[in-house]
């Protein structure tokens, strides 16, 4: 197993959505959610850019963070309709 596989753009772009929204509601900044879940300060911004593959370890680190389970983090978010202010 060599190879270096890379996520898809959907995938990285879900978690990254989610990812925001979750940190968001929670009032946290990207440096305080990385100092909770004990990775590097920029770590989290990389994450939202979508520039990163993370590790299942890292994503439970997120969860545990957000106080939220990985599936919230990994679940397609609603695609809002043209109908949507």
């Amino acid at each position: 197993m060599g190879n270096k596989r890379k996520a898809s753009s959907e995938i990285l772009w879900i978690l990254a959505t989610n990812l925001k929204k979750l940190r968001d509601a929670r009032g946290y900044t990207q440096q305080e959610l990385a100092r909770r879940c004990g990775f590097p300060n920029s770590y989290i911004g990389d994450i939202e850019q979508e520039t990163v593959n993370i590790t299942l370890a890292n994503l439970e680190a997120l969860a545990k963070g957000l106080e939220c389970s990985a599936e919230d983090l990994l679940r397609p978010p609603p695609i809002p309709s043209s109908q949507d202010p």
